[in-house]
């Protein structure tokens, strides 16, 4: 079986764009360890020639073919990071081949963001792929995608792996940026970043920084300053101004708002903990960055139960319960809270015999080989 899979390359973006181009890689290197896959290639959706920037031996791994060139080099083509032309996706059903539209954003925020926000996204045409792949994050809207698209959605599992975060924290360290969290970093106050993207309201920064501003509030002090990323772009917007401007930490000059940064460099001279909040957006790598530091991760989100220091749903007091937990025992329970990170973190890894099975068994019956369970 040979499988091309869709990539977006484009001059303004990198492989840490988005989470998007990353699963694209890890992906790729799970299939091209089962047995019946015979080639693993990329599908070029973008207007660039080579890999997107920061790649690295990643990007030169996996052959890179226009759409033109893949037509006649696979047998299933898996849409993911680009959109696939729908005359191309046609003209390449019709030929035997199978398609999948593997949808590794929020599917409901997908549908209804660009008609309220005025956005010009791209809606994938009713019909044109042969299954749809959820990742176990969107479960709940596994109804709603079959009705919509009229084809079969399938779960498949969610994948991660260090590979370009760590070598993109050997660079840092070449600058001498250490990334990881020592003993002793939240002794002398919390600093907490704030990382959510501030584009979409499932991901926003607007909980967290509540959660900080309450805990300054019962405890003065207790927040040496903030890092609230991804803000370059409201600081015009009235709403966000009051929210900020209004508040104890920005009165007492501890809230520095800044664009998009990398996290390595960020927790590596700024920060010292991360504090998060989602809606029905709840496996983000940004979360596994912060584990593989062991820095205190203060989140909502259910598949992360068992790692940081998880709070409920939008409930500020019990994200503000999350912090005092992770400033009390986080230092008492390095080795455990690094244990049980990494746990989560091999069992997300490309080479888990679990996930390769699955996908597997997810093929096999994609192609005929196997009957549905």
């Amino acid at each position: 079986m040979r499988i091309g899979l869709s990539i977006l390359t484009s001059a303004r973006h990198n492989i840490w764009s988005n989470g998007i181009g990353q699963n694209v890689y890890h992906l790729a290197c799970l299939l091209e360890r089962l047995p019946r896959v015979e080639q693993v290639v990329l599908i070029n959706t973008g207007d660039q020639d080579a890999p997107p920037p920061d790649a690295g031996d990643m990007g030169a791994r996996f052959a890179m073919l226009s759409p033109r060139e893949a037509m006649a080099a696979c047998d299933l083509a898996i849409e993911m990071s680009g959109a696939l032309d729908l005359a191309w996706l046609g003209q390449f059903r019709a030929q035997g081949g199978k398609a999948v539209f593997l949808n590794c954003g929020q599917p409901y925020l997908d549908l209804v963001e660009p008609g309220v926000f005025h956005r010009n996204d791209y809606f994938p045409p009713v019909g044109r792929c042969d299954e749809i792949w959820l990742l176990p994050k969107d479960r709940a809207f596994a109804a709603m995608m079959r009705s919509l698209y009229r084809c079969p959605v399938r779960e498949v599992p969610y994948l991660w792996s260090p590979v370009f975060l760590e070598r993109k924290l050997a660079d840092l360290a070449a600058r001498g940026i250490t990334y990881g969290y020592r003993e002793g970093m939240l002794a002398h106050g919390l600093r907490p970043a704030i990382f959510e993207p501030n584009i979409s309201p499932g991901k926003m920064g607007t909980i967290p920084f509540l959660i900080c501003e309450t805990l300054e509030k019962l405890a003065p002090g207790s927040i040496g300053q903030l890092s609230f990323l991804n803000t370059s772009h409201m600081l015009d917007r009235a709403a966000f101004v009051a929210l900020v401007g209004s508040s104890h930490l920005h009165r007492a000059g501890k809230v520095a708002l800044a664009g998009r940064q990398f996290v390595g460099n960020v927790l590596g001279e700024m920060a010292n903990l991360a504090v998060c909040h989602q809606i029905d957006w709840s496996q983000n790598y940004l979360y596994l960055d912060v584990l593989y530091g062991n820095y205190p991760l203060i989140h909502n989100a259910p598949p992360f139960a068992d790692v940081g220091y998880a709070y409920d749903g939008n409930d500020i007091a019990s994200g503000v319960a999350a912090l005092r937990r992770a400033f009390a025992e986080h230092d008492r329970d390095l080795a455990g809270h690094e244990a049980r990170g990494r746990r989560l973190m091999a069992s997300l890894s490309p080479a888990d015999e679990a996930n390769q099975q699955a996908y597997a068994r997810r093929l096999s019956q994609l192609m005929g080989a196997e009957p549905e369970a």
